[in-house]
């Protein structure tokens, strides 16, 4: 008897909670300055660019760390378009990213690459506390990797990176 009651208390408690919730006033938006820096570590060693991790770390008007999940773009996007997801324990924010400028170097004798590319940046909503999130910023990523090589021994040219690590950065406005 005493497990139903204490059952039932808990069922009441979740109700009572979740409707105090849904009257509550709706908290007001959070808006400021934000920049963000993170990583992504990438392989291509199976022939197909696979993320092995990412982390993004933001402060500003949102302070918080998370991971940086790559996200197909959808159909009509231009090839200097990418998109990701921000995710944090709180929700995920998408962030449409535009290629401003691509600079690529590759040491022929290392096949060692450098990239640095410079972008805009857009967050359009999101999940969970970023659902309705909205920023912009300037920022970039800063890549190294090791490409593959050709059978003639040149430095492969087109696909993954046999290792990729990218340093992403940014500085703008957010508001959540």
């Amino acid at each position: 008897m005493k497990r139903q009651i204490t059952g039932a208390l808990g069922i009441v408690l979740a109700v009572g909670l979740t409707l105090a919730a849904s009257v509550a006033p709706a908290a007001s938006r959070a808006t400021g300055k934000e920049s963000f820096s993170g990583v992504i570590v990438a392989s291509g060693e199976s022939g197909t660019r696979s993320v092995v991790t990412s982390l993004i770390a933001l402060e500003g008007v949102f302070t918080g760390a998370g991971r940086i999940v790559e996200v197909p773009n959808h159909p009509g996007d231009p090839a200097s378009v990418s998109r990701d997801d921000l995710v944090f324990p709180t929700g995920k924010m998408h962030l449409i990213s535009t290629n401003k400028s691509f600079t690529v170097s590759v040491n022929p004798k290392t096949c060692a690459v450098r990239v640095l590319i410079r972008q805009t940046g857009r967050i359009r909503g999101g999940t969970g506390k970023f659902r309705r999130a909205s920023g912009t910023g300037v920022g970039g990523v800063r890549g190294r990797g090791v490409a593959f090589r050709d059978p003639d021994g040149t430095c492969k040219q087109q696909g993954a990176l046999l290792l990729e690590v990218d340093l992403v950065f940014s500085h703008g406005t957010l508001s959540f």
